[in-house]
């Protein structure tokens, strides 16, 4: 078992870094669907074991993806109480399970719609912005702000080759104007920044965010010069269970040749970085834009109801 969840963590994490959480939410569900139509098992409980186990290796990846476990442990329940206490043929739970898993994607797509109406407190007019990571949730508010016919200028922080392409991209599809400045001269160009975007993949119950590498410098940075930091999160990303010490940041280290002199090194990278909520002005979420206070108030509210459900199972 151990061995499965190392690669798929391995797996989301390569996925995560490439399409951001909820693009990667989304192509899971979608697999899941599609793995439920060519799956040939008659009987419905035989499949509740097998969805079992799936659940069980991804509520224990490393990080884990709060997103995913919130919505696989709710089908989970679901189709134990709907379908597998039933005796139902096997067109019949099929048909069920698609359906409840489609229902899923339809709430998630509702959830961006929700947020992206909050988004519109955000005062953006004549903005300078900037972004770091290539969270997909802020390239989209972005757009968003756009298509409403705001105007505003990007200052993009730029560090990983493919995720700084990613936002050029997007940005000049969507006719955004923008900058590129490497993350390390930032200095240069604070004066003119009047706010940042964040996305971030799940927020902890210790209220620390599990952000892109790097972010918590560009943040720390910024906060300090009283720039406003606001990050852009679905309320599903919550992490409604006790966190483990950094049990959320996968360790990489790997021995590196200096390249031209016969020096051994280790090299240590992680896989995300921690930020307290503390360091943003607002969080713009899928049910409103709030303080980090209030929004501390929201996740353990939401974490006391989740625990009463899981409690019941």
């Amino acid at each position: 078992m151990q061995t499965k969840i190392e690669l798929f963590s391995q797996l989301l994490r390569e996925l995560e870094a490439d399409i951001g959480t909820r693009d990667l939410s989304d192509l899971v569900f979608v697999a899941l669907i599609e793995s439920i139509k060519s799956l040939d098992v008659k009987d419905s409980k035989k499949f509740s074991a097998e969805f079992s186990k799936l659940v069980d290796i991804v509520t224990h990846t490393e990080p884990k993806f709060g997103i995913l476990n919130y919505y696989l442990t709710n089908l989970h329940w679901e189709f134990e109480q709907n379908i597998c206490t039933k005796d139902v043929d096997d067109k019949k739970w099929k048909r069920m399970a698609i359906n409840k898993i489609n229902a899923i994607l339809k709430s998630m797509r509702k959830h961006k719609k929700k947020l992206f109406h909050h988004a519109e407190k955000i005062n953006v007019e004549g903005k300078t912005i900037l972004i770091h990571d290539h969270s997909h949730t802020v390239q989209d508010a972005l757009r968003y702000y756009r298509g409403q016919g705001k105007h505003f200028r990007v200052v993009i922080a730029e560090q990983d080759y493919e995720k700084t392409h990613d936002n050029i991209e997007c940005l000049h599809a969507a006719r955004i104007p923008f900058q590129v400045v490497p993350a390390y001269m930032i200095s240069h160009v604070m004066e003119s920044i009047d706010m940042v975007f964040f996305g971030a993949l799940t927020l902890k119950d210790t209220m620390h965010f599990v952000m892109s590498p790097g972010t918590h410098g560009v943040i720390t940075e910024f906060h300090a010069e009283k720039v406003p930091i606001y990050a852009f999160f679905d309320t599903c990303k919550f992490s409604l269970w006790k966190s483990k010490k950094r049990g959320e940041i996968f360790i990489h280290k790997h021995t590196r040749s200096h390249y031209a002199k016969p020096i051994e090194y280790e090299r240590i990278k992680y896989s995300h970085d921690r930020v307290p909520i503390n360091l943003f002005k607002k969080i713009v979420t899928d049910k409103g834009v709030f303080s980090p206070a209030e929004l501390e108030k929201l996740y353990k509210k939401t974490f006391d109801e989740y625990e009463k459900i899981r409690k019941k199972h």
